[in-house]
């Protein structure tokens, strides 16, 4: 699978949503998989709520993902202080 660089969490809502389909699983089944309730799920995949790092690592895992950090495409190799919109 192509790694997906995510910006923002609509997108990776979107994804994590895709992902569940795939399997054919209910947002309960991923709730149930991942330790939590299924109104967290929802609010995870329409960004309705940032949730806290290891709630989203469980989902992630649950979903037999990982999740990892990459650098940048193009990005000059010693840039000042990142912008908000540069993260975000």
């Amino acid at each position: 699978m192509d790694q997906i660089p995510f910006r923002d969490a609509v997108a990776l809502g979107r994804e994590i949503r895709r992902s569940r389909k795939a399997r054919g699983w209910s947002q309960g089944d991923l709730a149930r998989l991942s330790g939590t309730d299924p109104r967290q799920i929802s609010r995870i995949e329409t960004a309705a709520h940032e949730p806290k790092l290891s709630l989203l690592l469980a989902v992630v895992a649950a979903l037999d993902l990982d999740l990892g950090l990459m650098p940048r495409r193009g990005a000059p190799g010693q840039t000042a202080r990142p912008r908000p919109e540069d993260i975000f």
